[in-house]
């Protein structure tokens, strides 16, 4: 075994010296790597700069000799702090190759000596590839360590789970692995099954209380059309073949970044991000569209540009909202600036990215793969790609959107109905010009976009690469409802004031698409009637329909049964526990969705709603008030069961146990939700604790 230095005196050694890395550091890392060529690598996280397989010749040290560290920080790219958790055993030939190429005078190798990088004051993923002269790493592999993010900024989270890094594979062959044969069995079946229990529903209605039964009718065959639709809709499922744009045929791409108060250092991760891509930098244009007019992003931007001058990164400042020049009132307007700057200064460019400034790139040949589907395919308007995000543990509040990302989105590319989600996103420049830029009708102009795209007959496709990562999530109460709740108030007010059955120019494939999406946030209100159904029949006795307890278990069961494997069918890449993680979402989201629609339909076609950026730090906190309703809703529900059982002594006789299951199932649901009105205040208080703890035994030691 090697004496190789531990990551504590490292960690120790590299505090009092950021200039460590030296050859004895190499020769340690190469044995260190070859005595675990026997064991199992690990493959369990990845470092967040696990693109950056391209030459890093540009931020070498010899040119970058004006460093201002008032203006500039280095690369926030970071990794752990230990120096084995860069070198894997794919890198250890390319290593002793360049060690020995080096000797020969092939390839020039650059040391770190405390005298030639006196400025380095951190230690990142860049500044060490750069140190090493290393342009072949395809990725860094690290030792295990938990992926939990304590802060909103992505430099020090420094890796993150390789499931947020990888897309949707393809067969060798190179047609994608979308089955769709399980679907269409289990979705035959349904039908099948649900005229069956409907009909015999209907014939068993308690007519004597129709104020109670009628809403519960209407509210099953809502959700039985919801599930047609649904099963219609993932009949088709496709995706197409990647096609790669090749080395040195790169078209120019401007790349549009809109923010509005995010972190500096968060807008600079995300441009390293883009720049650190399987892509030419002179081919780059990178406006950043500053609707917050703050002097410290123009510094950034300008220092940017310094240290990468190959490509053109430049600071747009929209006109102000209110000024008649700007059209848009939110991010569209900004959006629409960038875009008419590209048009004027640019006017040959043919395509555009639209990323947002808290999103980073994933897979590094995220615009190779786009724009060559994009080129490969010239009726294609525009490419949507995955979109992932950096989350706690367990992803407790459902942001990674699997079964979105990893399910539904195959059929929408089937249809023709894949709608633009804001970054990971690439346009042509024509065809977005074609509908007259980004849209202003709209609370999102994402969505609304590839809305009015598709009425001009345009083409949009999803590629399964994973194009953005969001550096923060929201993960508090009041973040979560801002986000999903202007979702659903987007979507409800587009199906109601623009229903996909009155506009001119969808397909029938689309208007069934986009009935689906509607249809989805609108059943939250048939939600409401199922979970106060059972709670009406244990306090009063009242039952919608009249039927032997056998007699019902026949015919629901079977129902109930085929939903959920329907479900696991169509997130067919989501886990039990990602499934049961969006029901409770679902579930808990529903008073916010029942506000988003009645919303929706009050403000009317003509009234837009204020639109609110998402906070882009998390704070931790007890809001209860928030989770209001749903520990009322809560409480109901456990005081009836406990009424019922207290009122009928022979449980099992006259109990009515079928609804004090379907009690029990909602108050499992809603704890997801309550739960999480205190989420991260915990943590805090063991931090703190800890941090108390540190501090009392340094004052002792002392």
């Amino acid at each position: 075994m090697s004496n190789r230095r531990s990551s504590k005196q490292f960690s120790r050694q590299f505090r009092s010296n950021p200039a460590i890395l030296d050859e004895q550091f190499l020769e340690e890392e190469l044995q260190y790597t070859t005595d675990r060529r026997e064991g199992e690598p690990n493959t369990s996280l990845v470092s967040t700069s696990m693109y950056l397989n391209k030459s890093l010749s540009r931020i070498s040290i010899p040119k970058r000799p004006t460093f201002n560290p008032l203006k500039y920080s280095e690369p926030s790219l970071a990794v752990p702090t230990t120096p084995h958790e860069i070198v894997d055993i794919e890198t250890l030939d390319i290593v002793q190759e360049m060690k020995q190429n080096a000797q020969l005078g092939k390839i020039p190798v650059t040391i770190a000596t405390t005298q030639n990088v006196p400025q380095l004051t951190t230690r990142t993923t860049l500044s060490i590839m750069a140190l090493r002269g290393i342009a072949q790493f395809e990725k860094l592999v690290t030792l295990p360590m938990k992926a939990f993010k304590r802060t909103s900024h992505l430099d020090n989270l420094g890796t993150i789970p390789v499931a947020v890094l990888q897309g949707v594979e393809e067969k060798a062959n190179g047609v994608l692995n979308v089955s769709n044969m399980k679907i269409r069995i289990v979705g035959v079946l349904f039908v099948g099954v649900a005229f069956f229990y409907v009909s015999w529903l209907i014939q068993v209605l308690n007519k004597n209380m129709l104020w109670f039964s009628l809403p519960f009718l209407f509210a099953t065959i809502y959700t039985t059309s919801l599930v047609c639709i649904t099963i219609y809709n993932n009949w088709y499922r496709s995706m197409p073949i990647r096609v790669k744009v090749s080395r040195g045929q790169e078209p120019t791409v401007a790349v549009l970044i809109p923010t509005y108060g995010e972190p500096v250092e968060m807008l600079q991760t995300t441009i390293e991000s883009v720049l650190a891509q399987e892509w030419s930098d002179e081919k780059f244009v990178v406006i950043v569209g500053d609707d917050s007019h703050k002097q410290q992003v123009r510094d950034m931007v300008e220092t940017m540009q310094e240290n990468f001058a190959p490509a053109h990164i430049l600071y747009h400042e929209p006109p102000r909202k209110g000024d008649p020049a700007r059209k848009g009132s939110a991010k569209d307007g900004n959006l629409n600036s960038m875009l008419a700057f590209v048009s004027k200064h640019y006017p040959t460019l043919a395509f555009i990215e639209t990323r947002d400034a808290d999103d980073i790139v994933g897979d590094p040949n995220f615009l190779r793969y786009s724009i060559g589907h994009l080129l490969s395919n010239p009726d294609t308007a525009y490419v949507q790609t995955i979109k992932e995000a950096l989350v706690s543990p367990g992803d407790p509040f459902g942001n990674r959107q699997t079964f979105f990302y990893r399910g539904v989105m195959f059929a929408r590319h089937a249809a023709n109905a894949v709608f633009p989600c804001g970054s990971g996103l690439v346009w042509r420049k024509d065809q977005l010009e074609k509908i007259s830029g980004f849209p202003t009708w709209n609370l999102v102009e994402d969505l609304y976009s590839g809305y009015v795209a598709m009425q001009h007959g345009l083409k949009g496709a999803y590629v399964p690469i994973v194009g953005a990562i969001g550096q923060v999530s929201p993960e508090d109460i009041p973040n979560v409802y801002k986000q999903l709740g202007t979702w659903a108030l987007d979507t409800v007010r587009l199906f109601v004031w623009k229903n996909p059955w009155l506009v001119k120019g969808l397909t029938f494939k689309q208007k069934m698409q986009f009935t689906e999406l509607g249809m989805f946030y609108l059943m939250s209100f048939s939600m409401l009637i199922f979970v106060l159904t059972p709670v009406i029949s244990l306090f009063f006795g009242f039952h919608p329909f009249i039927a032997s307890n056998i007699d019902y278990m026949f015919h629901f069961w079977l129902y109930a049964g085929v939903i959920e494997i329907l479900l696991a069918c169509i997130g067919d890449n989501a886990t039990f526990e990602e499934i049961w993680r969006a029901r409770q979402m679902w579930i808990g989201m529903m008073f916010v969705y029942i506000q988003a629609s009645v919303l929706a339909m009050l403000y009317g076609p003509h009234r837009k709603p204020t639109y609110k950026v998402t906070r882009k730090v998390q704070k931790a906190g007890l809001y209860f008030r928030e989770t209001f309703f749903q520990i009322l809703l809560f409480m109901l529900l456990l005081s009836s069961i406990v009424y019922n059982f207290a009122t009928h002594p022979n449980i099992l006789k006259e109990g009515d146990l079928g609804s004090a299951f379907w009690v029990l199932l909602y108050m499992m649901l809603l704890l997801g939700i309550i739960s999480k009105s205190w989420y991260g205040v915990r943590l805090n208080r063991s931090s703190a604790f800890l941090q108390k703890q540190q501090t009392s035994l340094s004052r002792k030691a002392i």
